[in-house]
């Protein structure tokens, strides 16, 4: 994956990291992964159950790049925001393996964290900004526009996600899937650090919950 410099111009601060995987299993729930999330949901919710969410620097990192981008937070959760809002109800999603490691590393690290097929991927992946306001279709089947200057992760034909808004059915992860992308992007005001972190455990959760061989781990 690439990343357009004129995201960082437009954003300092923000970073983007990505996970490469092949011979991955793509299964309803695995065991391990289960109790793992178990362990992480219930730590977070030891530390931040009496919390006023709003006032957490990590969530108010996500909402000021969100109305940076033209989004107004309140009415449209962040990704990180709305997962640890879940947790705390506990309501925390499940998907499947695959999807449910990043879920549980967005909520770990404070980071944003998408999959992709890489089999459905039409040549090269960057993260870049937004200049085409084309509509494209999520996952639960809405049609979205980026907005113009929104930070987008695209192929040589097509918008894969958009950062407000969320990722394409075109390259969703299915029981079919055996190589996967994973792309993690911060906020800026959350640091470095913890992308590397999220990264590093997404490539360890592709290997020990979903069987996959990690070929590429990066932060750009």
């Amino acid at each position: 994956m690439k990343l357009d410099p004129a995201v960082r111009e437009k954003y300092p601060g923000f970073i983007a990291g990505y996970v490469r995987a092949s011979g991955v299993t793509v299964e309803p729930t695995v065991e391990r992964l289960e109790e793992r999330k178990s362990q992480v949901l219930s730590e977070l919710k030891s530390k931040l159950g009496a919390a006023n969410l709003a006032e957490i620097p990590e969530v108010k990192a996500y909402r000021d790049f969100f109305s940076a981008m033209g989004v107004d937070p309140s009415s449209h959760h962040p990704a990180p925001e709305y997962l640890v809002r879940r947790a705390l109800d506990d309501r925390f999603p499940s998907v499947n393996n695959v999807v449910d490691s990043c879920l549980l590393a967005t909520v770990e690290h404070w980071v944003s964290a998408g999959v992709y097929d890489l089999e459905k991927v039409k040549g090269e992946l960057r993260t870049t900004l937004a200049t085409d306001t084309a509509p494209f279709e999520l996952i639960d089947g809405r049609k979205v526009s980026p907005r113009p200057g929104e930070v987008i992760l695209r192929d040589d034909q097509r918008v894969l996600s958009a950062y407000t808004a969320g990722d394409a059915k075109a390259t969703m992860v299915t029981y079919k899937t055996s190589k996967i992308a994973i792309v993690v992007w911060n906020a800026p005001g959350i640091s470095r650090e913890r992308v590397e972190a999220a990264v590093n455990s997404l490539a360890l959760y592709a290997r020990r919950y979903c069987g996959g061989y990690v070929e590429h781990v990066e932060v750009l």
